[in-house]
């Protein structure tokens, strides 16, 4: 419950930072009555939001399971800083700055309105919204977000830090359906070829430095409307294609600084597909960013796992081999050893036999398919090839401590 002092200190600081910036500021509480409470300026009305606290309390739903601030859009065109106020580990109260706009609106107009289905009739309040929008580039906004996040958690934080927790919060509800994607794929090996090219972010990525080439990445966002025109059918075309270009170079990359060919080519797939599901500028924008950082981090991990080649042939091959049978004459032949030399290698670098392994590793994707799919357990095992399903429910809690049922169902027990 929120002190009387808590609840006039909030309301203080949020006062402050919309005299301090001049941009509308929402706060809404998120325990007991769920106070709220609206510095504003001058906007035109929204057409779909008439009532412009309903336009802030859409924003601020994103901010409710946040630790940190995010920059929060909609299709493409308002972009919100959203700042959780914490206290003592928990979120009292969900902040929101804005609306702003990153682009002029010369930039937007009938392209915009077009592609946004925004029938022609109501285009006139829309461009009339757009109009009354302050003017924030990105990078500028960015700023505010780590500002806004030091007024009122105290805490000190680099633009990076709210890119990336941006990004993770932007995609999370994309991670489920990715996750199974990439089960699929790796099911019924889905794989391609990339192309081959190098510059500066490339070689960040082969090296697996995740933290330089994050500031490379937060410098190429006021950039985004610079990109050359590729397709003349609509601005996101002309986005899609060099950010598409861009993900198969990072897969390239990604296999010079020592990823399995086969895994980046998967994830390269992977990334490119979503992106040609998105309909919107800034979303693109993330998944680029995501699907680069990714490549990086993989570089990273194989960096750092000290395991010799023989055993990371390995262990690569299971992961994206894990719904196929896999057997030790094959694992060796793969590795260039003989069984038994290999066997001994890969218990010594990992602590577990090569069986006991992919069982481990085939429990965790089960684990997964569990938590995200529809699928029944039977199929589930079935597909994990598990000889029946009295194996499959042995060898689950074996690992787990209890039964694949048990572990589907836990969720609700705490409902």
């Amino acid at each position: 419950m929120e002190s009387a002092g808590e609840l006039t200190d909030l309301d203080y600081l949020c006062k402050y930072v919309h005299e301090s910036l001049q941009l509308p500021v929402f706060c809404k509480w998120t325990y007991d009555n769920h106070q709220e409470f609206i510095w504003s300026a001058e906007l035109a009305v929204h057409p779909t939001y008439p009532d412009s606290a309903d336009l802030f309390r859409f924003a601020a739903a994103n901010g409710k399971k946040l630790n940190r601030p995010i920059i929060f859009e909609t299709h493409d065109l308002e972009q919100f800083a959203v700042v959780p106020a914490m206290r003592n580990g928990q979120c009292m109260a969900v902040i929101v700055i804005g609306p702003t706009i990153r682009r002029n609106t010369s930039e937007l107009n009938r392209d915009w309105l077009i592609e946004h289905g925004i029938l022609v009739q109501d285009r006139p309040k829309w461009m009339e919204y757009m109009n009354s929008l302050p003017l924030v580039d990105h990078f500028r906004f960015l700023h505010i977000c780590v500002l806004a996040n030091w007024i009122v958690n105290r805490e000190p934080l680099d633009i990076t830090d709210v890119l990336q927790s941006t990004m993770q919060s932007r995609l999370a509800a994309q991670q489920q359906e990715n996750e199974l994607e990439l089960a699929d794929r790796r099911e019924y090996s889905i794989f391609h070829d990339g192309i081959v090219g190098v510059n500066q972010m490339l070689a960040l990525i082969t090296r697996g430095d995740k933290k330089e080439l994050m500031k490379q990445l937060i410098k190429a966002t006021n950039g985004i409307n610079a990109v050359g025109v590729q397709s003349k059918r609509s601005q996101i075309r002309s986005v899609k294609n060099p950010a598409i270009c861009g993900i198969a170079l990072s897969s390239r990359a990604a296999i010079e600084g020592g990823v399995y060919q086969e895994l980046a080519m998967t994830l390269c797939d992977l990334h490119v597909q979503h992106i040609e599901e998105l309909n919107e500028l800034g979303a693109i924008e993330t998944a680029v960013f995501t699907a680069i950082s990714d490549f990086a981090d993989r570089v990273n991990q194989c960096r750092n796992n000290n395991h010799s080649k023989p055993v990371q042939v390995c262990k690569e091959y299971i992961y994206l081999h894990i719904f196929e049978e896999l057997t030790l004459q094959l694992l060796s032949e793969l590795s260039g050893l003989n069984p038994h030399y290999l066997s001994q290698l890969f218990k010594k670098e990992t602590g577990l036999t090569l069986m006991s392994y992919i069982q481990r590793e085939r429990i965790e994707e089960a684990k997964k398919l569990l938590d995200h799919s529809g699928d029944t357990m039977s199929r589930i095992g079935e597909r994990l090839t598990f000889y029946d399903q009295a194996h499959f429910v042995k060898a689950f809690k074996k690992h787990t401590g209890m039964t694949p049922k048990q572990y589907r169902n836990r969720q609700s027990l705490h409902l």
